[in-house]
C-alpha cells in the first residue's frame, strides 16, 4: 500500500493524492486502521510504502504513529540505491512465509 504523506494545515500529517481531487485523511487514522485490520484478514505481511512530502517535524509524528501503533508488528528495511549505476547490489528480503 502506497501513502502519498503531505504536511497537514493542523500540524498533522495527511495522506492523499497529491494535487487530485481525493479526500484527505489523518496519516494517524489510516495507521490506527492498519494495526487494528491489516493483520485479521491474511497471514502475510502488509507493505507500507511511504512516499514522503512531510517536513521533518511532521514526519517525527508518523515515526511516532507507526512505533505507538504497529509497534512489535514492523519491519523496517531501510532505503537502498540498488541500481546499476551505484555499483550496489540488491537487497535480499525475506519471503512472506518468512515474516
Amino acid at each position: 500500500m502506497e501513502l502519498d504523506c503531505w504536511d497537514g494545515d493542523a500540524g498533522e500529517p495527511i495522506v492523499y493524492h497529491g494535487h487530485t481531487l481525493t479526500g484527505r485523511i489523518l496519516f494517524q487514522d489510516i495507521i490506527e486502521a492498519v494495526a487494528e485490520y491489516a493483520f485479521v484478514a491474511s497471514l502475510y505481511p502488509v507493505i507500507l510504502s511511504l512516499e514522503n512530502h512531510c517536513g521533518l517535524e511532521q514526519q517525527v509524528k508518523m515515526a511516532g504513529f507507526l512505533k505507538k501503533y504497529l509497534g512489535e508488528e514492523k519491519i523496517v528495511m531501510p532505503p537502498t540505491a540498488s541500481d546499476e549505476s551505484t555499483g550496489n547490489p540488491p537487497v535480499a528480503i525475506e519471503s512472506p512465509e518468512a515474516l
